[in-house]
């Protein structure tokens, strides 16, 4: 059964592509994932608030060149944070889980374009996310190589459906080499369009 969802969702992804390859909708400047170079690994990270809980889910997906899922994590924090905050947050959660996987060569890759800003030292962090974000900064110095990418949030979509699930969690969930399957047909969805443009 598996099989055949994976044939059908390959069959969309084809199709899909096909239609936005005719309509030039598809627009490659960072609208889109995109692999990394070998040997190094893809971090997306992603989060997401919901005020009536008081509380942000926030995401990590590593991927190798190939596009090959190699672990997630969603994660809790029960904290009213502000969108600042919880990408903030999530980008240190994308920090320490690669670690805690054993990656040592990565691109982390997320859509907050002033947190990357900062980690790229092209500005200041806001000063609410200072001490975190100084954190993460030593936090980069142990891994071999470490660089960043911005991603347009339609091209960050894996990443923002695992930050939503992460919200029904009373702590936090994580995945080694085995794709959870409602992540899947957009993981899929990522890596054909990367490979067809």
């Amino acid at each position: 059964m598996e099989d055949v969802g994976l044939a059908v969702t390959i069959a969309w992804v084809l199709w899909s592509n096909r239609n936005d390859a005719f309509t030039k909708s598809v627009n490659p400047s960072g609208s889109q994932w995109s692999p990394p170079n070998y040997p190094s690994y893809k971090i997306n990270v992603d989060a997401t608030s919901k005020t009536a809980q008081k509380a942000v889910g926030a995401s990590v997906i590593i991927q190798d060149h190939d596009g090959k899922f190699i672990a997630g994590l969603s994660k809790k924090f029960h904290a009213p944070l502000g969108i600042i905050e919880a990408e903030a947050k999530a980008f240190e959660a994308g920090i320490i889980f690669a670690k805690e996987v054993g990656i040592r060569d990565l691109v982390l890759e997320g859509d907050s374009l002033i947190i990357l800003q900062a980690l790229k030292q092209c500005s200041n962090a806001p000063s609410t996310i200072s001490s975190l974000f100084y954190g993460m900064l030593v936090e980069c110095n142990e891994f071999r190589k470490v660089s960043f990418s911005h991603v347009k949030r339609q091209g960050n979509r894996p990443a923002h459906i695992l930050a939503k699930q992460a919200l029904g969690l009373a702590d936090f969930s994580a995945w080694i080499e085995e794709c959870p399957c409602f992540l899947e047909p957009a993981l899929v969805h990522d890596v054909f369009l990367s490979l067809s443009l």
